[in-house]
């Protein structure tokens, strides 16, 4: 199978091998603050979901489903607008989505029923499904090879410290303006980011040369210029055909073996995240743990999660990909065990759950640098994107198979252990794909 570095034209080149510039961290920067926004709107609900339950009057069910409902437009979202990402320009498809989620978060302050609020849910998930891979994209087609990892891993970083700093902005915003507020700040968040993408992000040059809209060449050369690169002359000679962006080219008999156990592993990675997500603060209950460390562990996942995506870009280039997604799938099985088995002290609960989310999340992100490094740029945001896709199906399996087996009368030990067997599975899954599809020093 050939890989996204191979047959690549000359300007592959010189990006591949530039060296960092402002431009650069501007980028960076940019798509590091758009999934901060990114991670507050979409837990947002979760900030607003007591106080709109109690105003409202929701049932349990109901309040499930409007819970879910963000999740469900995310996976739509992933799964069939990201990959116009390939085909419309990932500049023009981030602005899209932030315009959409913005307005929709608004909107949602001012809903006035459950049925609109579960719909304007959904809009903004599928905001936030199409800019994930679109971002994931664009990292992947700008940074120089050495820096790629990295960079994606910062840019993902995003996500966990804005769900996480949305839940201390949520608690000073809904005693003063309720749950409206809360969507209310997040939509004007997002939006103030439009200017910013108007200045600091780029089309792709790999768009712009395989696309060619008007005034391609100018345009091309005016983004290789920010980042302190020579013009091309001309226009560069595209002897490989521009394979059509779909989900059919994923499939392709080159690739289709590739493509489904990368599924499997974001299936496997995503669901092992969000029963943790899920369960930790009401298992820990349930041992007999105050609910304020209880929450408290919740917070250290995430701001760990964080730090695990930029250990994971950090690493990946160093020991090779392979072998730190599985190094930090099995370390975070091994530490979710060694949670659900020692004693509940404050201290140790803390630890573990910050020791675990750092390498869960870590190997998930994982996943998302491989599928940029598997699939060629006309297809890169289509991979990525239905890799999240159909990973969001394992984060609303997982939790409810928890919910099961939590009725069952499981307790924590046998919950942890069962769900540490996932992750391995995924580790050793990103090892065989680096082995089998990226050159040797990679895996």
């Amino acid at each position: 199978m050939t890989t996204a570095t191979e047959n690549s034209p000359a300007y592959q080149h010189l990006l591949d091998n530039s060296r960092i510039t402002r431009a650069h961290v501007l980028l960076l920067l940019t798509c590091f603050c758009l999934n901060m926004v990114d991670g507050y709107d979409v837990l947002s609900i979760a900030f607003a979901a007591p106080p709109l339950a109690s105003e409202w009057g929701l049932k349990p069910e109901s309040l499930g489903l409007l819970l879910s409902a963000g999740v469900f437009g995310m996976t739509l979202g992933a799964m069939f607008l990201a990959p116009l990402t390939d085909t419309l320009g990932r500049r023009r498809m981030v602005l899209a989505a932030v315009m959409v989620m913005g307005f929709s978060m608004i909107m949602s302050s001012r809903a006035a029923g459950l049925t609109e609020l579960i719909a304007l849910r959904v809009l903004t998930g599928l905001g936030t499904g199409a800019m994930l891979a679109s971002l994931t994209a664009l990292i992947s087609d700008f940074f120089p090879a050495r820096n790629r990892e990295l960079a994606i891993g910062i840019t993902l970083a995003g996500y966990p410290m804005g769900a996480t700093l949305g839940g201390f902005l949520a608690a000073k915003l809904i005693p003063n303006y309720g749950w409206q507020g809360v969507f209310m700040a997040g939509g004007i968040a997002t939006l103030l980011l439009l200017p910013v993408i108007v200045a600091y992000l780029p089309e792709s040059v790999h768009f712009l040369m395989r696309r060619r809209p008007h005034d391609f060449l100018q345009k091309a050369n005016t983004v290789l210029g920010r980042l302190e690169l020579a013009p091309m002359a001309s226009v560069p000679d595209m002897r490989e055909a521009i394979e059509k962006a779909s989900v059919g080219s994923l499939l392709a008999a080159s690739r289709r073996n590739m493509t489904l156990w990368l599924w499997s592993g974001f299936f496997l990675t995503f669901g092992t995240l969000y029963f943790l997500l899920s369960w930790i603060p009401k298992l820990l209950v349930d041992s007999g743990v105050d609910l304020s460390i209880a929450i408290y562990a919740s917070s250290f996942f995430n701001l760990a999660g964080a730090l695990g995506n930029v250990g994971m870009g950090a690493l990946s280039r160093r020991a090779g990909l392979g072998y730190s997604i599985l190094a930090f799938a099995t370390l975070s099985a091994l530490f979710m065990i060694v949670f659900a088995v020692m004693s509940l002290d404050t201290m140790v609960i803390l630890t573990l759950a910050a020791l675990i989310g750092f390498f869960q999340q870590g190997a998930l992100v994982g996943f998302y640098i491989l599928a940029a490094r598997v699939y060629p740029p006309e297809i890169r945001a289509t991979g990525v994107g239905w890799g999240i896709g159909l990973g969001r199906f394992g984060a609303v399996i997982a939790p409810y198979l928890g919910g099961l087996m939590v009725a069952a009368g499981l307790d924590i030990t046998t919950l942890f252990t069962i769900y540490a067997v996932p992750l391995i599975a995924a580790g050793l899954i990103g090892l065989a794909i680096c082995r089998r599809y990226l050159d040797a020093e990679s895996a």
